[in-house]
């Protein structure tokens, strides 16, 4: 495995004395992002100016990378003056860093599906996924119950697919959750040059409930968010989302 390389425009090390500040300044970062975090959980989307947030959006994204730079500091310093005061407290912030940016996120997230916004922009750090496959009567087995069902193929850059399987098929049959394995094995070979992530998609009732969502893992099936899933594809006209809490 290569040596991490220190961030561009950053200096490799600092010295030890500078601790108390980077502390200081990590101390009030984290506060200042979990004060956020409880304003956002307590606003209605009609109280929520959306350029605002669109620009805690983009400042929170960008935080990502100088998180990443101040834990290769910690692990020099905890290398170099393990006996340091206030190693400790840094590296508690420090692993809350990344916690309390996706909470914070998820309340931007919320308020944006909230507002029916979820997916109509792409996201900072994203680039627009390409719907490259749009089938409603997918076959991806032949066996008994495994009847044709609708499928959706994102392109996210030229290594990664996101596939969107229905849950099951307008014939009934087996649910497209209890033949992941089988279903994950028939999207890989038909694209084996492409790392491939499953989701198991169940669309919303006509009386208006929003999709539901869940990733195909390993280990079974992880509950997804849906306005994480149409925020990620920027796919607001394909998927529904009604959080409201």
């Amino acid at each position: 495995m290569e040596d991490e390389q220190p961030v561009a425009g950053e200096p490799s090390e600092l010295g030890i004395e500078m601790l108390p500040i980077a502390l200081a300044a990590l101390r009030t970062e984290v506060g200042e992002a979990r004060a956020l975090i409880r304003e956002l959980a307590a606003m209605t989307p009609e109280q929520a100016d959306s350029s605002w947030c669109d620009r805690l959006e983009d400042e929170y994204h960008d935080a990502g990378a100088g998180q990443a730079a101040m834990a290769r500091q910690l692990r020099q310093w905890q290398l170099d003056h393990p006996e340091a005061a206030g190693l400790d407290e840094l590296a508690g912030l420090v692993a809350d860093v990344e916690p309390v940016r996706q909470a914070l996120l998820h309340q931007l997230a919320r308020l944006r599906c909230a507002r029916g916004t979820s997916g109509t922009r792409v996201l900072p750090g994203r680039t627009a996924a390409e719907l490259i496959r749009d089938e409603p009567l997918w076959t991806f087995s032949h066996g008994q119950g495994h009847d044709p069902r609708a499928l959706h193929v994102w392109r996210e850059d030229d290594a990664h697919l996101v596939a969107i399987v229905a849950a099951r098929s307008p014939e009934g049959g087996v649910d497209t959750a209890e033949a992941g394995d089988a279903v994950a094995a028939r999207l890989t070979a038909e694209h084996p040059d492409r790392e491939i992530e499953v989701f198991v998609w169940t669309p919303g009732s006509a009386a208006g409930s929003g999709d539901r969502f869940e990733r195909v893992t390993p280990g079974g099936l992880e509950p997804v968010p849906a306005h994480d899933v149409i925020d990620r594809l920027a796919a607001a006209e394909r998927y529904r989302c009604d959080c409201s809490s």
